[in-house]
């Protein structure tokens, strides 16, 4: 049986999503594939037992779903945080061997989810480098290019886990990054010993998330235009200048929402005046009569929140900083993203898998 373990330099690389693909690729070639997360940081609770959101959707999309109870053995909480600070936690590792175990059994291949970052779960010795030897899987890191930083945290994992890395992936490189990561990056770090499988670029439709998602995570009351809850929100933009620079500064971003104080009546004009999927009032101040029945006419949602602002800018950013694989769509994108940035061959040729 053989295995492929992802893993990555920080969070929100796309680790989840490369993992899942790699699962639908390998299905598509006629494989018994496995999913496995030993370590998983989103805890949800299923039929009594406790395991992680994204582990949940990923065994569920196999054509046979591993035991519930192992696809993710060691699942963060808060109580488990505590109880690791008091020493009340003894040795992991036969407990992910023996659930690895079971969902590996009778298996042709298995994807491992490994830790969001080299450091995650060191505390309990459940880290990346750890992990590879405890259940003999090599890695495929993931890297999330910044700017124009030093490739630091590629080389600085590739000198941790030497042989143990298969090779990398650069995924999320928006398009004016694409011609700078290609010609001098991916060079840079192929001379210095590291295998880059492939460049994948930033996609807005993959981060995007529904009205209805940001009227749950942010606690609001929907004010108008219900049945458009659904519609996609690719980014989001906060509006707290002047009407007559509202405008233009809108106009910069499609598909977004919007987050001013329920005040400022001119800016929420203005917005409604762009493509706006939804705007967040805060402060608990209700909108003007006008604007609510403009924007009831544009089938635009006017969400109310009792935050501030920045309160609502900072839940706004977590809810977007992370693609959402719970969409078969989003799966299939991301699949054949892969496939045409990658010589998928290759990549799986690196971990024996091909």
């Amino acid at each position: 049986m053989r295995a492929v373990l992802v893993t990555s330099t920080a969070p929100y690389s796309g680790k989840s999503g490369i993992a899942l693909a790699l699962v639908r690729e390998l299905a598509l070639r006629g494989l018994d594939v496995g999913y496995f997360k030993p370590f998983g940081a989103m805890p949800v609770t299923v039929d009594g037992v406790l395991t992680d959101e994204d582990a949940l959707y990923v065994n569920r999309s196999l054509s046979r779903p591993g035991p519930l109870a192992d696809v993710c053995p060691v699942v963060r909480t808060q109580a488990f945080v505590e109880q690791v600070l008091s020493h009340e936690v003894g040795d992991l590792a036969p407990r992910v061997a023996e659930a690895y175990a079971s969902c590996s059994e009778g298996r042709d291949a298995m994807v491992i989810e490994g830790p969001s970052d080299p450091f995650q779960a060191k505390s309990v010795e459940l880290a990346a480098v750890t992990l590879s030897g405890l259940l003999d899987a090599r890695m495929l890191l993931i890297d999330r290019p910044r700017g124009t930083h030093l490739p630091d945290e590629v080389l600085a994992c590739a000198s941790v886990l030497g042989d143990r890395l298969g090779g990398v992936l650069l995924n999320w490189v928006h398009e004016g990054q694409l011609d700078f990561i290609s010609r001098r990056v991916v060079p840079f770090l192929s001379a210095s010993g590291v295998t880059v499988f492939g460049v994948l670029p930033a996609d807005a439709a993959l981060s995007s998330v529904t009205v209805a998602e940001i009227v749950d995570a942010l606690g609001g009351t929907v004010l108008c235009a219900e049945d458009r809850l659904g519609d996609p929100v690719e980014s989001f933009m906060v509006g707290a200048m002047g009407q007559d620079k509202a405008l233009r500064f809108f106009r910069r971003k499609a598909r977004k929402a919007v987050i001013t104080g329920g005040d400022r009546a001119d800016v929420q004009l203005a917005a409604l005046e762009t493509s706006t999927r939804a705007l967040i009032l805060t402060g608990n101040m209700p909108p003007s009569s006008l604007v609510l029945a403009r924007a009831e006419e544009l089938g635009v949602p006017m969400v109310l929140v009792d935050t501030d602002t920045l309160t609502a800018v900072e839940k706004m950013e977590a809810l977007m900083g992370r693609v959402r694989l719970h969409d078969p769509e989003k799966a299939a994108r991301i699949h054949d993203m892969l496939c045409e940035a990658t010589d998928m061959n290759a990549v799986l040729g690196a971990f024996d898998l091909a």
